[in-house]
């Protein structure tokens, strides 16, 4: 008898028939009793070892084979047996028989070993016992169907393992983002040629040709396609079945190149999000050394949030147990769950097409403050291998630090509004600090806080190095979102705010240089937590359960803050960029220097509000944070009005 059950209720059972084995008799238990040998043989049906069970009929060698026979295709997975029930017949007094007795086997496989979660295979089966009251032992009478119902031993035991479709990726509004879409894998098929006088060269000759005709390197798959059996389909290549880039048509005419239909879980184009979103790869070797239960011709995600997410959206792949093409036990597969996210695709394509326009690394990152949901965050380099710049690589801030400085000189008891000064220059422990070139006159001296905030003076921060601590600074950068944990759903990082520095290094962090650093992520943060009025914890990935509160930010700090920010465009560092339509925007420009001596350039940035959106725009290399930066945030802006609203 063949059955399903899930694993717990299949404990509990078994557990009930371990305490309770019933024995029922005819007369006095015989000298030696049959449960140890019971147990005996269910530990031979288990590990296939039948040298330690005494038979009546059969033997250890056959049984053996059968076993072997009936493990081989589990691998590594052998079936928990235990005794279930034992029977004992003794005969009359005057009766020459010997006792006998007949004993239920439960078998249970668990497949969770293999794959297949929370699903077992269970199964009972009998063997026949005789007492053999000489020796005082009690001889087994067990066959193969002692193994598994209806077995003569040598029949085929297959396993067909059937993949899960893959979960989808979703956007902000709930709509599929990365589905399993039609793709066309192109290889060299190598039994086409194995024939050949001279298979080795033929390999080759074919190897270079797809390789120069689907624009790979042609070392590197040549040697894969010599590495594989002569029997072995050698995938280059797998394209969108819609591609213009690269075409089944391209191969043809080269010897043994095939197009393998199929699917992929990819998203609405090769150059969308891609770190971000990831890839879904063929397993390798090291991933099934990694985890038994892939095996050869599966599918996981090996960036982004594919992998971050691979236990769900892989789902749950289905099996079928047959012995001779007869099914023993099936399960159909579970599709891999849906992960929610909140990327707007319309915003990300107009972030990747501003990054994507410039000649140096670029970064583009928004996020909405009223959740801290990530709509966008695009990035761009010239070099082919680079990171996700917008969430995994930091830099000096330069002013746009200033915002983070400012949280800690108003807790020491500045207002927007109090008259502060602005010298020409400052010198702390030596070295002397000033502002850009070109910084306007007129707001050299004493001024209100949120004006030379607008133009950006340097040495008011430099100056506050002794009224404002390291540990002060670092905390604002706590309360602000950028020193957080960054938890998106994928790798990320968010800033280095140090609790440490003192002097002139210190005066240097206030204002964006020294050693302070942030992602564009962390800036786009603290000008959401502004914009929020409460630290803001950003996400791609939908969390499961709301993030703890963290972060000490209160409403009115965030307000002065946003109060610090509103002239950046009016008559500050902003002032040349044209109006943005819709509700005001909150900005902040910074300038970092990189590099040394002749090697000296800039990073810049600009972090700004409008609404419920807050974005970081960061250049490797620019001018000025608002010359450079200016152009790109009122491109985007504008351009997000039309897609948000």
């Amino acid at each position: 008898m063949f059955s399903l059950r899930r694993r717990r209720r299949l404990f509990v059972a078994s557990a009930a028939l371990a305490g309770a084995v019933l024995i029922t008799s005819c007369g006095e238990d015989p000298p030696a009793t049959v449960d140890s040998f019971a147990q005996s043989l269910a530990r031979a049906l288990s590990s296939g070892d039948f040298s330690q069970v005494s038979f009546a009929s059969g033997s250890a060698e056959t049984l053996s084979q059968a076993a072997e026979n009936l493990h081989e295709p589990f691998g590594e997975l052998t079936p928990e047996v235990t005794v279930a029930q034992i029977d004992v017949l003794e005969p009359p007094e005057d009766s020459p028989r010997a006792p006998t007795a007949e004993i239920t086997y439960e078998h249970r496989w668990d497949l969770g070993e293999l794959g297949i979660s929370g699903e077992e295979w269970t199964y009972t089966t009998t063997a026949e016992f005789s007492y053999d009251a000489e020796a005082d032992v009690w001889h087994a009478e067990a066959t193969a169907e002692t193994l598994l119902p209806d077995y003569v031993g040598h029949e085929g035991i297959g396993l067909v393992t059937t993949s899960a479709e893959r979960g989808r990726i979703m956007d902000d509004n709930g709509r599929a983002l990365v589905y399993n879409r039609d793709v066309v894998t192109l290889g060299l098929d190598k039994t086409q040629l194995s024939e050949a006088e001279d298979s080795e060269d033929a390999y080759r000759a074919a190897a270079a040709q797809l390789a120069a005709a689907v624009g790979i390197n042609e070392e590197s798959y040549t040697e894969k396609v010599m590495a594989y059996g002569e029997q072995a389909f050698v995938d280059a290549i797998t394209i969108r079945r819609d591609s213009t880039d690269i075409s089944v048509a391209d191969i043809e005419g080269i010897p043994a190149a095939v197009a393998v239909p199929g699917t992929r879980s990819l998203a609405p184009t090769r150059d969308f999000a891609p770190l971000l979103l990831g890839r879904v790869d063929p397993v390798t070797a090291e991933h099934i050394e990694n985890d038994p239960t892939l095996q050869v011709g599966d599918m996981v995600g090996t960036s982004g949030i594919q992998a971050s997410r691979e236990d769900q959206l892989r789902g749950v792949p289905g099996m079928r147990i047959h012995k001779d093409g007869e099914t023993l036990w099936s399960v159909e597969p579970q599709t891999g769950q849906d992960i929610p996210t909140t990327m707007n695709p319309r915003l990300q394509e107009l972030a990747q097409q501003i990054t994507g326009e410039q000649d140096v690394t670029s970064a583009l990152v928004a996020i909405r403050p009223s959740d801290g949901g990530i709509l966008a965050a695009a990035s761009h380099s010239p070099e082919e291998n680079f990171v996700e710049t917008a969430t995994q690589s930091s830099f000096a801030p330069g002013s746009t630090f200033k915002m983070v400085s400012a949280l800690a000189m108003l807790r020491d008891g500045l207002s927007p509004d109090s008259q502060v000064s602005c010298p020409a220059r400052t010198t702390v422990h030596g070295q002397v600090f000033s502002n850009v070139p070109g910084y306007p006159g007129e707001y050299i001296g004493t001024h209100r806080f949120r004006d030379l905030l607008a133009v950006s003076c340097n040495t008011l921060f430099a100056a506050a190095y002794d009224d404002v601590t390291s540990a002060e600074l670092h905390q604002a950068g706590v309360d602000l979102g950028l020193l957080q944990e960054p938890r998106i759903g994928v790798p990320a990082i968010m800033g280095s705010v140090p609790d440490d520095s003192d002097l002139n290094l210190h005066a240097a962090n206030l204002f964006g240089q020294g050693v302070v650093e942030s992602s564009a992520l962390g800036m786009a943060t603290v000008a959401a937590s502004i914009a929020a009025g409460e630290t803001v914890h950003p996400h791609l990935v939908v969390p499961e359960e709301p993030r703890e509160p963290e972060g000490q930010l209160s409403a009115e700090e965030a307000q002065q803050l946003k109060t610090l920010m509103t002239d950046t465009v009016n008559f500050g560092t902003l002032s040349s960029m044209d109006p943005v339509p819709g509700e005001h925007v909150y900005a902040k420009t910074g300038t970092a220097e990189a590099g040394e001596g002749d090697d000296t350039y800039a990073h810049t940035w600009v972090i700004a509000i409008q609404g419920d959106l807050a974005v970081a725009i960061f250049l490797e290399e620019g001018e000025f944070g608002g010359s450079t930066n200016g152009p790109l945030l009122h491109r985007f802006l504008t351009g997000a009005r039309d897609i948000l609203n």
